[in-house]
């Protein structure tokens, strides 16, 4: 799986200057907005998956199995457009009702291998996702609040937490040592931006490699196939290249044959 790398995201040229850019931020915004808007769309999904599946065992319900259909799309649809904080939406392609009637239109919407791709990606798919985006989040939040630790280190001592007290090694109750926290943590802070990209990187191609089409395997030899060959192209430039010859009767041949053009 080739991990993505959008325009939105692409890291500057130096990497010490990676947390002052935009691209850690908006990754941290996408992960982030995963926290909220990805659980409950878990939620709904889970809740319409379990609904239709129960519903499948009765003969009178087929809308409500429809209805379910369409709001397993309808939370794909919001996490395909939740991609525009990054990059371009996720493309999707659903299938279309052909036949009238109920039955045709269940059979459409229940058998199409997208809205089973849709169920993978909002349930299966949802814990290790948040993991993931948990993980880096937490680290670049750590990141960013010891370098702006000598800004609120007194409200520590304020509190309680002291040198030695509550699990806490380090001497942060004092200015000293939050400074000596804050010159650590600006050194890893590039580190942490890498690893939050990162992260947006691989969540958004995890999300492109399952809600968008899938492609056709055929695609490259259906464009070969659709493309002059060089025999073709050969023969052409013979033939525009070739010049006639008038003939004392006024009537042009061509070189080397007998047949008057």
């Amino acid at each position: 799986m080739t991990r993505l790398s959008p325009s939105r995201l692409r890291p500057p040229p130096s990497f010490v200057k990676l947390p002052f850019s935009a691209a850690p931020w908006l990754a941290a915004g996408y992960l982030a907005s995963y926290l909220v808007v990805g659980s409950a769309l878990f939620v709904v999904a889970t809740a319409a998956l379990l609904g239709g599946l129960v519903a499948s065992q009765l003969t009178v319900t087929v809308p409500l199995l429809i209805g379910s259909a369409w709001v397993i799309r309808g939370c794909a649809q919001v996490e395909r457009g939740r991609a525009h904080l990054i990059d371009r939406p996720i493309p999707y392609l659903y299938k279309d009702v052909v036949e009238p009637g109920l039955s045709a239109h269940l059979k459409a919407r229940c058998a199409d291998p997208t809205i089973v791709r849709d169920c993978v990606y909002l349930v299966l798919l949802f814990p290790p996702l948040l993991l993931l985006d948990v993980f880096a989040l937490a680290v670049w939040l750590i990141l960013l609040g010891c370098v702006t630790l000598p800004l609120w280190y007194a409200a520590l001592t304020a509190s309680g937490v002291t040198a030695g007290q509550n699990g806490v090694i380090l001497a942060i109750d004092t200015l000293p040592g939050s400074l000596g926290v804050a010159a650590v943590a600006l050194v890893l802070l590039p580190f942490g931006a890498r690893l939050v990209i990162s992260a947006a990187q691989l969540h958004l191609t995890v999300a492109h490699a399952v809600l968008r089409p899938p492609g056709d395997p055929l695609a490259e030899v259906k464009g070969v196939l659709a493309r002059p060959g060089p025999l073709a192209s050969r023969q052409g430039a013979a033939r525009t290249g070739s010049s006639t010859e008038p003939t004392p009767d006024r009537e042009a041949h061509e070189p080397n044959t007998g047949r008057v053009g």
